[in-house]
């Protein structure tokens, strides 16, 4: 279950101590300065970015995210994993039941978790995705990348950018790709490089659907914790280099019902139609307009009949060069 406010300058809790260790990563265009002193969480952040080559280099203005357990005698939580945020432009906060609580400060780049070593233990891809994935997500949107509202798989050629807006299929979509073979970035963010936009970023990779989508694609799923009714679809795991992609097309979804059709858009009516999938984040990273302006130039297309699941697949397969495997 989820509680969602925003609020327009909202006064979190801070907290202080960092512990010793740190380890940088790097990012296309930026570094993060991980402080933990988990080797369980290290593992996890590996998975995710590239580990600087001497570990102690970079620069001064590096992303600082600071994981600390909860100390001994707390580690333990009978609540349901109820997820509750307080959001706005410069600052949010995320807390778990008694089970995780983050502090993220976009602005300063800096953000702060406390996790209890129960859900490392028991369930290191949430733990991954909130303790790890959205902070550093969010810092970046304020940085060298701008958040998007999109999904994205991956074939040869590169990327497709699935956008539209909520209920207009998009995880649904992205679900029945992967099952064909793409590469998934995710099915609801991704970040795109502001001085870039064709270099995209995984923000959180995920995926999570209805139960309905979920047993109509027959895909392996679990339930998903923060998402009432949802389930989510277990991705393989991916190294660093597996969440980045160069994109090849923009897809703008449309009417869902008919036979699965992919129509080339000229400039004008892509950026007439790309604010309809917009969300309040992507104005706080200020540049979703000069982002469609550039994709808007190459690869823009608007795909009707998506409910035709094989139909659309084969449609993403053919810009992406995924061949006749994906459209079987």
């Amino acid at each position: 279950m989820r509680s969602h406010t925003q609020r327009p300058s909202p006064t979190l809790a801070r907290s202080t101590g960092t512990p010793r260790r740190g380890t940088l990563y790097t990012v296309p265009h930026d570094a993060i300065r991980l402080h933990t002193d988990s080797p369980a969480i290290y593992a996890l952040a590996g998975r995710l970015w590239d580990r600087d080559g001497d570990g102690n280099a970079g620069p001064s203005d590096s992303l600082q995210l600071v994981l600390e357990g909860t100390p001994p005698g707390r580690d333990v939580t009978h609540e349901p994993l109820l997820e509750r945020w307080t959001v706005g432009p410069d600052e949010a906060e995320l807390v778990l039941a008694g089970a995780l609580h983050a502090h993220i400060d976009c602005a300063r780049g800096s953000a702060h978790v406390r996790v209890v070593d129960r859900l490392v233990e028991e369930d290191p891809g949430l733990v991954t995705r909130l303790a790890l994935e959205t902070p550093v997500g969010a810092m970046l949107a304020r940085r060298g990348y701008a958040v998007l509202h999109a999904g994205a798989v991956v074939g040869p050629l590169g990327a497709v950018v699935i956008r539209g807006a909520p209920g207009a299929g998009k995880s649904t979509l992205v679900a029945a790709a992967h099952r064909a073979g793409f590469t998934v970035l995710g099915d609801e963010t991704i970040l795109a490089a502001r001085n870039d936009p064709d270099d995209l970023l995984a923000a959180v990779r995920d995926v999570t659907l209805l139960p309905d989508a979920a047993r109509l694609l027959g895909l392996d799923t679990t339930p998903a914790v923060g998402r009432e009714g949802k389930r989510r679809v277990d991705l393989p795991p991916t190294s660093p280099a597996g969440r980045r992609a160069r994109r090849v097309a923009t897809v703008l979804l449309g009417s869902r019902d008919g036979v699965a059709r992919l129509d080339a858009l000229t400039p004008e009516v892509f950026l007439d139609e790309f604010p309809a999938g917009a969300i309040p984040q992507e104005r706080w990273s200020g540049t979703p307009s000069s982002i469609a302006a550039r994709w808007a130039r190459r690869g823009a297309f608007r795909l009707r009949g998506a409910a035709d699941l094989d139909g659309a697949v084969g449609l993403l397969a053919e810009l992406v060069g995924a061949g006749a495997e994906a459209r079987a």
